[in-house]
């Protein structure tokens, strides 16, 4: 089943003649509204992930608006396949311009910020560029979520220079300083949510910001790549327990899982012995500041009073 099912439209099926048809299909549970007059099969609905599911109600809300719409926010961020920490929201966001009419719709909120001339168009939804995409959700969402989407928007190839234009061209704009401070603090190196989500931590404790994807090697050879270092300590720090084999940096798909689990401890044993110390970091443990403070705190991370700026904007977390 694909991940974009088909949608089943009321317009369309009024054409044909076919709308007792769909809302017996609907009533019987066969079909799923996901927007007004915009269903799915239910059984392709089920299926879907959360994100898909989102994606899917963004889809819905285009199908019934009009060819021009275009689609922001969480919409276009979802379109692009930008990881989201939390959930996504639960309608659709269509951006218009200010002297637009009309009002927002069950389903859809319309932000009159104006029309992003660089849209693009993904799954058939115009949506807004990654670069606006990301300067949007950095001044609409909390930090660490933003931070999270734009690490992965520059690994994929969006540059500072690219969020630097939009940004100026946007001027004046509410929420640009906020957007400026994300683009500051993301990274490409950042190769996860849960990284990301990490480095707003450490960064929230005060704590020096780690290097990222550090190679190391030992007399055997590469050893592979550390999600943070901070070299001063000699700590090694890595998230989630996510092996890295060569440039691909990701497990080998034609490993089994005990070939994964066997391959990863002998790599954390060789990682251990080039450094002085070395901790494994995951959600339970990064979501709450204080658990984390005290996880690191015998590995000499405290917090120095210099190591970023300060973020004053509440992040997601204890």
């Amino acid at each position: 089943m694909t991940s974009n099912p088909a949608l089943y439209l009321y317009r369309e099926a009024l054409r044909l003649g076919t709308t007792r048809q769909l809302t017996a299909a609907h009533r019987s549970g066969s079909l799923t509204r996901v927007a007004r007059g915009a269903y799915i099969q239910t059984a392709d609905w089920m299926s879907l992930t959360p994100d898909e599911k989102y994606r899917a109600a963004v889809r819905a809300a285009a199908a019934i608006s009009p060819p021009q719409s275009q689609f922001c926010r969480d919409s276009a961020a979802a379109l692009w396949r930008l990881p989201s920490i939390g959930p996504w929201p639960t309608v659709a966001h269509e951006l218009v311009n200010p002297t637009a009419g009309g009002t927002s719709r069950v389903g859809i909120r319309r932000h009159a910020r104006g029309l992003d001339p660089s849209r693009v168009v993904i799954d058939d939804v115009t949506v807004t560029s990654l670069a606006r995409t990301i300067v949007d959700m950095s001044c609409t969402t909390p930090f660490v979520r933003a931070v999270a989407m734009a690490d992965h928007a520059m690994r994929i190839g969006l540059t500072m220079p690219e969020l630097v234009y939009t940004m100026d061209a946007l001027m004046p704009y509410r929420g640009l300083t906020r957007a400026r401070r994300v683009a500051e603090f993301a990274s490409p190196l950042s190769e996860s949510p849960g990284e990301s989500f990490s480095r707003v931590q450490f960064h929230a404790l005060g704590y020096p910001a780690p290097e990222l994807q550090v190679k190391f090697f030992d007399e055997h050879g590469f050893i592979g790549f550390a999600d943070f270092f901070w070299r001063d300590l000699g700590l090694i720090g890595e998230f989630d327990g996510r092996s890295k084999y060569g440039v691909l940096r990701r497990y080998q798909r034609d490993m089994t899982l005990e070939q994964i689990l066997l391959d990863e401890k002998a790599r954390e044993d060789r990682l251990r012995r080039v450094s002085r110390s070395f901790v494994r970091l995951d959600w339970a443990r990064v979501s709450d500041r204080r658990r984390l403070a005290a996880y690191l705190r015998p590995h000499g991370l405290v917090e120095t009073g210099r190591s970023t700026k300060h973020v004053r904007e509440p992040v997601w977390g204890n």
